[in-house]
């Protein structure tokens, strides 16, 4: 992806090096989003696990396509959608309230208790790599030469 001053190699490096730290997380523990998945009701138990290695692939797919100008930081917005919609819809059924059914250090309240930080987090992220793809495609625009 060619950059365009200091400012916008910054915020470019920023949503990426973010990207690449959420697809680690998915990778080093994918049973944190297999729970995700399994108690909003997105995906069955059967197929949970399948989903939580696929996701931070296809965001590393994504990433790597993105830095090296292969496409444009449009797939890696919607890897990052689908990431704040799993921890939004969780919030949104109420999943982040500590009940004290959940044995301290076990994986729900480890995902639970680190809901609604995590979900601000993302759609900040999500958010700043929307207006970096709306920059990207304004300033493609403008410059793109019309020949006859």
């Amino acid at each position: 992806m060619k950059t365009h001053g200091y400012f916008h190699r910054f915020v470019t490096s920023l949503v990426l090096m973010s990207a690449a730290a959420i697809a680690l997380k998915g990778f080093f523990m994918p049973e944190q989003t297999a729970l995700l998945l399994k108690d909003t009701g997105l995906a069955p138990s059967i197929y949970s696990s399948v989903i939580a290695f696929a996701l931070p692939l296809a965001l590393t797919v994504c990433g790597l396509l993105a830095v090296s100008s292969l496409t444009t930081v449009a797939p890696v917005v919607c890897c990052l959608g689908i990431y704040m919609a799993l921890s939004g819809l969780a919030l949104y059924q109420g999943l982040h309230f500590d009940c004290g059914c959940y044995l301290p250090g076990s994986v729900q309240s480890q995902v639970y208790s680190q809901l609604e930080p995590q979900f601000l987090i993302q759609a900040l992220i999500t958010a700043v790599a929307g207006g970096l793809y709306v920059f990207n495609l304004r300033f493609m625009r403008c410059t793109t030469m019309h020949t006859a």
